[in-house]
């Protein structure tokens, strides 16, 4: 067994023993337990190692760093081998085979097993564990889905052909535990044969992870990855307290620096300033991730929550008295582009050129105040103003709830606004536990169909990603009749249809598009970014130059 110590409610032994082990020799350079440690903050901390249950980025990041699935996405986005060393489709796309590789080993030193993967899918499938991430495995057939053959090879069957299902397979949730997470406790225990193996955890303080030293992969020059001999991630939740470790090198990495840093860092041109010059590199992709205003649909959630149903008009109001180039502008630093419909405009078939912007998505005022006066809504007499209950939203994203709150209200619309720590947040949207949120859906993989999917109505919350539980048979119909198409035109024109027939309907109120913007400090070679910003540390290292 590799030494790993997990702490979040085991009591106070295990604190003062995990404190040695994340703390213990750590110097300015984050160094630990002897070892040259990269380390980053996450602010909003993490909730639970279960890969299905891995929702927000900073869980997705450490889920890149312990588990791996059957395949995995190259920088290109184009589906590769991971733990399956070949795998083939049959002509009429309903099956699947895969042999695994025989070198992968768990972070206990057991092998990898068949057996292992057919467990860990059943545990997602199962409906008494009601996990977010199962959606990813919706097209396996009821019934002989999953089959083992022998212990190295397996085989998958699908209830129709899905030209998305190997790009699922490549997504964070669909990992493989060992024995599937049915022997442990997915949300505690590292089960995985990623990179990096847990050593120690302190929940609101830090985690810090060191190099499987049996991992499968290597480089091109045949060395065994990872190059790093471990990672530590901090909690650190003070206003500015990661901009401030950044600056004096206590971190090595920040992701999506908040516009004021950017102004630290750069001149009105986009160059850095001198006194940062060679110090750190930018590394920036256009992210596929929307932002949005979520809106809940169901009748029954209202009810429950004792608010009003917000109808049809009064939510393309909201999205038509929003100024989105102003927000870009002040609460992302130009760092994003507005949205023009739900699926970002970097996706394939979605381009500027390929997709006119929406109505409801222009900034038109006029046009809201008129629609809000046919409900009676404004804010002189006759016309009465309207509560729409609360937004609820997490702290780093208050100032943009404080924003549609003004704008809003100069509309006769008014909010109440909840601001809730991360996972607090997370949970009571995945509950309906609030009429309005703020949520941001990045690409898991890269077909529309990854964005629109949160529309279907078979993917409510808590068993889905449909955190507003919008329902309609026909998206759902142009979905599914989409998923037995293979990539094209045909399938193309499904999809945009179906966008067509939500932004009507605007259960969200799209936002923007944010892009993917790494700071990274020069002591470090190897870095990679991709446009769904999932965090590869296989091939990071400590430049030469930069070694204690």
């Amino acid at each position: 067994m590799f030494p790993q110590t997990v702490c979040q409610s085991r009591g106070w032994a295990w604190s003062i023993l995990l404190g040695v082990v994340v703390f213990a020799g750590c110097s300015e350079e984050g160094r630990g337990d002897g070892l040259d440690l990269f380390v980053y903050n996450a602010a909003d901390g993490i909730r639970s190692l279960d890969p299905a249950r891995a929702t927000d980025l900073e869980t997705l990041w450490i889920v890149d760093q312990l588990y791996e699935g059957l395949l995995e996405f190259d920088d290109a986005l184009h589906v590769v081998p991971a733990l399956a060393e070949s795998w083939s489709i049959s002509e009429d796309g309903l099956t699947l085979r895969f042999r695994l590789r025989t070198d992968a080993v768990f972070h206990d030193g057991s092998s990898l097993h068949a057996e292992d993967v057919v467990r860990s899918f059943a545990r997602m499938l199962d409906p008494d564990e009601a996990l977010p991430g199962r959606w990813v495995l919706d097209g396996l057939r009821k019934e002989s889905g999953i089959e083992a053959i022998g212990e190295d090879s397996l085989v998958l069957r699908l209830e129709a052909p899905n030209p998305v299902f190997p790009s699922l397979l490549a997504t964070p949730q669909a990992s493989i535990l060992k024995g599937g997470g049915l022997d442990g406790d997915p949300n505690l225990d590292d089960l995985g044969t990623g990179p990096f193996l847990l050593k120690g955890w302190l929940a609101e303080t830090a985690m810090v992870l060191h190099r499987h030293p049996q991992y499968w992969m290597r480089d091109n020059q045949g060395r065994r990855l990872p190059r790093l001999e471990g990672v530590r991630i901090e909690f650190n939740r003070e206003e500015g307290a990661e901009m401030l470790g950044f600056r004096q090198g206590r971190y090595d990495f920040v992701s999506a620096p908040k516009p004021e840093w950017m102004e630290v860092f750069f001149e009105e041109n986009g160059q850095w300033k001198e006194e940062w010059e060679g110090r750190f590199e930018r590394h920036s992709v256009p992210f596929l991730k929307t932002d949005y205003i979520g809106l809940l649909m169901d009748s029954a959630s209202y009810a429950s929550l004792g608010v009003v149903p917000i109808e049809a008009r009064v939510r393309r109001a909201m999205s038509l008295a929003i100024d989105r180039r102003l927000l870009v502008q002040e609460l992302r630093a130009g760092g994003a582009s507005v949205a023009r419909g739900f699926v970002p405009h970097g996706m394939p078939g979605f381009t500027e050129n390929e997709r006119p912007l929406h109505p409801h998505l222009l900034h038109d005022p006029e046009a809201a105040r008129a629609l809000l006066t046919e409900v009676g809504i404004g804010t002189e007499p006759p016309l009465v103003r309207r509560s729409l209950g609360t937004l609820g939203t997490k702290p780093a994203t208050a100032e943009l709830a404080a924003a549609l709150q003004h704008a809003w209200s100069e509309f006769g619309l008014d909010i109440d606004i909840d601001v809730a720590p991360s996972g607090i947040d997370a949970e009571r949207v995945a509950r309906s536990e609030v009429p309005l949120f703020r949520k941001s859906w990045l690409a898991d993989y890269p077909d529309a169909e990854n964005f629109l999917g949160l529309f279907d109505s078979d993917r409510w919350t808590p068993g889905g990603p449909n955190y507003t539980r919008y329902a309609d048979q026909r998206v759902d119909s142009l979905l599914h009749a989409a998923s037995l198409l293979p990539t094209g035109e045909k399938r193309l024109a499904l999809m945009s249809e179906a966008e067509r027939l939500v932004l009507d309907a605007m259960p969200v109120i799209p936002l923007w598009h944010d892009d993917v913007v790494h700071l990274v400090s020069t002591d470090w070679s190897g870095w990679r970014v991709t446009p769904n910003n999932r965090l590869d540390l296989r091939r990071v290292e400590r430049r030469a130059e930069a070694r204690p």
